[in-house]
């Protein structure tokens, strides 16, 4: 008699927890949500990343980076970029500053700072050493 009441309990439990309606419960993230992370709306293979390989060379690459430093670095008033040398994760930026004849070196680290903070907000990706000439 104990069996019998302990194999239905069990069965009752079972039965109960098969029927829950889960998709009902707020927060409740189901297979295809976390599959389709990061999808289009629309049913494509394509996903909404602008660095995806199959946009090389019209979003993101070493031309658009180099591009993006030297812009990043002129918005500063009176810097003039000379020089982008791109190697891995290196970025090495030489400028010419308006007026470093008469900088101090203080004045020019500061100036350094500024520049590969500027450069630094445009590609963060990149060990940025910049070279006043």
């Amino acid at each position: 008699m104990f069996r019998f009441i302990l194999m239905l309990a069990v069965s009752l439990m079972l039965m109960t927890a098969c029927g829950l309606q889960m998709e009902n419960y707020q927060g409740q993230t189901s297979r295809d949500d976390v599959e389709n992370m990061g999808m289009n709306n629309e049913a494509t293979e394509e996903t909404e990343n602008p660095r995806s390989i199959s946009k090389v060379g019209d979003t993101w690459g070493m031309k658009q980076d180099r591009e993006l430093i030297k812009e990043s670095a002129q918005e500063l008033p009176g810097v003039e970029v000379k020089r982008v040398i791109l190697e891995a994760n290196k970025v090495w930026v030489t400028v010419d500053i308006a007026g470093e004849d008469e900088m101090s070196e203080k004045e020019k680290e500061e100036w350094k700072a500024q520049v590969e903070e500027a450069i630094y907000q445009a590609v963060p990706s990149y060990d940025i050493q910049v070279k006043i000439k």
